[in-house]
């Protein structure tokens, strides 16, 4: 997988949330969608689900007041049957700057020629950890 395609569909998505495209983000995950959000696993089912927890996390970044984000991607698996992992460090960029947060994502991708698909995520750092309660009711509630 070309570094430069996987590096602008990740900015696309950044430009996506903080512009509240919530569902052209959903429509880019495989459902079901594992995610492990640190320890704790969570499936979402549905792409309204994936919409909802997308919601409050955009919530979270309004009130932060966050006005970039930027995604680095720092690897690529090479591509085997069409699946590869991308991980991803994000900078969510906020004015006052006390409200600016990083995550870290291995992303579990599948390229099908009609465009990248996220199988899976797995966070090993989250921007948002006092959101994972709601984030797993919500995957629940599926």
């Amino acid at each position: 997988m070309q570094y430069s395609k996987v590096s602008e569909f990740m900015s696309r998505r950044a430009e996506q949330m903080l512009s509240g495209q919530i569902e052209a983000l959903a429509a880019a995950f495989a459902y079901p969608l594992p995610v492990y959000l640190q320890d704790l696993p969570v499936v979402v089912s549905k792409a309204e689900s994936a919409c909802a927890m997308l919601c409050l996390q955009r919530l979270s970044m309004i009130q932060r007041h966050v006005v970039a984000v930027r995604p680095t991607v720092t690897a690529i698996d090479l591509p085997r049957k069409g699946r590869f992992r991308v991980w991803v460090d994000w900078l969510e960029v906020a004015i006052p700057p006390e409200g600016t947060r990083r995550a870290s994502a291995v992303y579990y991708c599948s390229d099908a020629g009609d465009g990248m698909k996220i199988e899976m995520v797995s966070y090993t750092r989250l921007s948002t950890p006092e959101l994972q309660p709601q984030f797993a009711a919500l995957a629940l509630s599926a």
